[in-house]
C-alpha cells in the first residue's frame, strides 16, 4: 500500500515515516500542505456526496458505504 502513496508524498501531501513501534510498519501523516488541499477539496467532496445520496437516497447511500468499508477492510488471506 505503501507505494500508492508514494505519488502524494512526491508532490509534498503527505509524509511516509518507520513506526516507531514496529520498523515493519509506516507511520502516514498530511503535510501542512496535505490539510491546506484537503481544506481546500472538502466542499467538493461534501457536494459530491449530496448529489449521490440525492440520487441513491440517504439509505441506499449508507448501505453502499458500508459495503465498500467492507471490501475495503477485507483480508486476502483464504
Amino acid at each position: 500500500m505503501e507505494h500508492n502513496l508514494r505519488p502524494l508524498e512526491s508532490d509534498g501531501l503527505v509524509s511516509i515515516k518507520v513506526a516507531r513501534e514496529d520498523r515493519r510498519a509506516r507511520e502516514i501523516a498530511l503535510t501542512a500542505r496535505g490539510r491546506r488541499r484537503e481544506a481546500e477539496c472538502r466542499p467538493h467532496w461534501l457536494k459530491a456526496q449530496r448529489r449521490f445520496e440525492k440520487e441513491f437516497g440517504v439509505a441506499d447511500a449508507l448501505a453502499m458505504r458500508r459495503m465498500m468499508t467492507r471490501v475495503a477492510t477485507m483480508s486476502l488471506d483464504p
